[in-house]
């Protein structure tokens, strides 16, 4: 078994999909870990051996070693942020305006918000998360919900950056977990389904 495979926050292994869903969310997460949200940033999640299907300047780009590797790995995702997005700070209004490109398998948000909006789902979706929420004492919350057109759902909440040292592994810096924010998961997964599959 491959050690540095994601798990969930209590350590359990998870299955392809669902692992390559968590890493698309732990790197979209590492990537807007230093700014501030003043808006939600939205992603599309792309099966990578179809984006170079289709762009083939991508695997030139990659090389030949990084490219064969995930062209071999069906279930891989690569993230796109989308420029062209709703500028409405509610997640659950934005996505109804929202339009996912063709490419889109999936879809992932990142944004910060009030710990005290979320809290009942946290109670009542991860002992963990609701742990960070308390945490935060009011502070803002920072999380990145995804999910793919089967339904699968993942989400990463950042942990107070004062309980964190500056080198830590992603395990320890944030809470993982398919539900945590169970009304925006089915809301985003919602709206893919609506996608043709690829």
């Amino acid at each position: 078994m491959n050690d540095s495979a994601p798990r969930t926050s209590d350590g359990d292994p998870l299955d392809a999909p669902t692992a390559a869903l968590a890493a698309a969310v732990l790197e979209i997460a590492r990537h807007v870990d230093g700014e501030a949200l003043a808006a939600p940033r939205w992603f599309a999640l792309a099966r990578s051996a179809e984006l170079m299907a289709r762009q083939p300047g991508i695997a030139a780009l990659l090389g030949d070693e990084a490219s064969l590797a995930l062209a071999a790995d069906s279930a891989h995702l690569t993230p796109i942020e989308l420029d062209d997005v709703p500028r409405v700070h509610d997640p659950l209004r934005a996505l109804a305006e929202l339009a996912w490109p063709d490419i889109a398998f999936g879809g992932a948000v990142a944004l910060d918000l009030p710990a005290e909006s979320w809290r009942s789902s946290l109670d009542a979706a991860d002992d963990a998360a609701r742990r960070t929420a308390d945490a935060l004492r009011g502070g803002a919350l920072r999380v990145v919900v995804a999910a793919s057109q089967e339904g699968t759902t993942y989400s990463a909440l950042r942990r107070d950056r004062g309980e964190t040292s500056p080198g830590a592994a992603d395990a320890d810096r944030f809470v993982l977990g398919p539900a945590l924010l169970p009304q925006l998961a089915e809301a985003l997964a919602e709206s893919l389904r609506e996608l043709p599959e690829g």
